[in-house]
């Protein structure tokens, strides 16, 4: 256990007492978690507009079928794109819950979201690479998307893992 201060009030002297620790340090929501929900928001609003306005439109329409029928890698990547936009279209909602309610899984599940994260990108990415009429631009974000993604898996990866505030925060 770690040792703590208490101002005495009758002389102004310290007294340091070796035990329980009453405070539990940092913890609360704040700090570099406002940040990563405000990511998590961002996300599920991209993706919800995404599946609204984009995705579902082609598969109304049957355009989504020609694509499997006519050419089979672009149909395998557009679904992995539904799929990459459903992920983050529900998982940040559950991720919500969790943080709200200071479950201890949320730690657990944040860095699985952020692996799984990868992985869709990566699976995104060797999938648009498997269609040869994508544009070379189009292929270049792709990359930087990935590359960006990884970087980002690793910074919050390790913000959850070393977090003061995360481990005294989330233990229900």
């Amino acid at each position: 256990m770690e040792p703590f201060v208490r101002e005495l009030k009758v002389n102004n002297e310290r007294e340091v007492y070796e035990g329980d620790y009453g405070g539990a340090g940092i913890s609360g929501f704040g700090g570099w978690l406002i940040v990563f929900s405000i990511g998590l928001i961002l996300t599920f609003i991209y993706a919800a507009y995404s599946l609204v306005e984009y995705v579902w439109p082609m598969y109304e329409s049957g355009e989504v079928a020609a694509y499997f029928s006519d050419y089979p890698a672009l149909g395998g990547a557009v679904l992995v794109e539904t799929v990459s936009h459903l992920f983050y279209a529900v998982v940040p909602v559950v991720l919500g819950y969790l943080c709200y309610k200071r479950k201890r899984l949320f730690k657990t599940m944040s860095i699985a979201y952020l692996l799984l994260s990868l992985v869709l990108s990566t699976v995104a990415y060797f999938a648009y690479l498997s269609v040869s009429e994508l544009a070379s631009d189009y292929m270049d974000g792709a990359l930087r998307d990935l590359i960006k993604n990884g970087i980002t898996c690793v910074i919050w990866t390790l913000y959850f893992v070393k977090s003061e505030r995360v481990r005294n925060t989330y233990i229900a």
